[in-house]
């Protein structure tokens, strides 16, 4: 089984952390490692097998001195424990210097099948589940070049397929040696054909998700509360920079229509637009007319009055999106809107500019003829 272990003479490893995106596999190792009679905490969720002792402050930092007693407590009951919370990757250095033999485990997994697992199970936008797992993955990439800790890196798909091979190279790592029942146990727990969170006692044949269907709505809707603001005011922002530079380029394009020829090219632009906008379900008011469409603007100001027109329609749209995405409650409806209509200023913004270099670019071209 592929697998890579890192710093490996840095000494034993008797607290572990299993870090790795969301919907990146940790929950099947930290269950694998509860079923090898690793205790992965105090109470730690019964299906996706996730708690820490790190405890946060209102505005997100570390409490460093309750954070230690939750520390301690563990080295004092346990001889090797660990823990899975995939966001604590983000401040295991702020807590280094209170662990006891600290060591590491991350779970990599490819980020398409991340992102189609994040879609499937909780209807995260595609875009963001791999924007958001690339994010986890490039941290924890270049942390772990300066880590001097044992570190075992696990590919998701190897472990699904050689569950025994996995169940040794954990004990390996952690240097534990459970009776054959928990290897069973484990080895058992890791199946590819499993549907869903469930526990690390669960029998072989029991592959549904025992995670309640009610708990698995709440979270979604958890997810997408905080996805919809995080990612509604980066996409609101983008547009508003973005609506200045392309009324730019509409004005300079404009500028640049002094003959038929010229706004034939302009014209054709507009009309793509126009296309686009129609096959995504977005029209402007009074769209661009049949006349417009096959032979072209009349003059530059009409032209200019459509691409105001379409300008507007744009801006319409963020604007209401924006707001709903404000107080969105649980779906990504708003936020989809806002994101498509970001896309639809972005064409608009580069089909100006790609007509402005048409007549720019024809114009050298003359020069070089003559």
């Amino acid at each position: 089984m592929k697998h890579v272990v890192l710093n490996r003479e840095f000494g034993i490893v008797r607290t572990v952390a299993v870090f790795g995106p969301g919907r990146g596999g940790t929950s099947l190792i930290a269950g694998c490692l509860r079923a090898l009679g690793v205790c992965m905490g105090i109470a730690p969720h019964p299906y996706k097998h996730e708690w820490s002792p790190l405890v946060r402050q209102a505005d997100g930092k570390i409490d460093l001195p309750r954070t230690y007693q939750n520390i301690h407590q563990m080295n004092a009951n346990y001889p090797c424990w660990g823990w899975k919370s995939p966001s604590d990757a983000f401040h295991i250095e702020t807590i280094t210097a209170l662990l006891r033999n600290p060591g590491f485990i991350v779970v990599t997994r490819d980020l398409t099948e991340i992102a189609l697992s994040s879609l499937a199970r909780q209807d995260v936008p595609f875009d963001i589940s791999l924007y958001e797992a690339a994010i986890v993955s490039r941290f924890i990439a270049g942390h772990i070049r300066f880590w001097p800790w044992p570190i075992l890196l696990i590919p998701f798909a190897e472990a699904l397929g050689e569950p025994d091979t996995l169940v040794e190279i954990l004990c390996a790592f952690l240097q534990i040696s459970p009776g054959e029942t928990e290897r069973k146990q484990a080895a058992n727990f890791v199946q590819p054909l499993t549907r869903g969170y469930r526990p690390f006692d669960a029998q072989p044949d029991q592959l549904h998700d025992f995670s309640p269907v009610q708990d698995n709505l709440d979270d979604s809707q958890k997810l997408a509360v905080v996805l919809s603001e995080r990612y509604g005011r980066e996409y609101s922002h983008q547009f508003e920079e973005l609506f200045v530079k392309t009324k730019t380029a509409a004005d300079l394009l404009a500028a640049k229509i002094q003959s038929p020829k010229e706004l034939a090219i302009a014209s054709e632009i507009v009309n793509e637009i126009d296309d686009l906008f129609r096959s995504c379900g977005v029209r402007t008011t009074g769209s661009i007319d049949e006349n417009a469409q096959q032979t072209g603007f009349s003059s530059s100001k009409k032209w200019r009055a459509a691409v105001d027109q379409s300008l507007e329609r744009l801006s319409t749209l963020a604007q209401q999106a924006s707001k709903e995405v404000l107080n969105a409650t649980g779906r990504y409806d708003a936020l989809l809107q806002l994101h498509r209509t970001l896309q639809l200023l972005i064409r608009l913004r580069d089909a100006l500019e790609s007509g402005l270099r048409r007549i720019e670019f024809g114009a050298l071209d003359k020069l070089v003829a003559s």
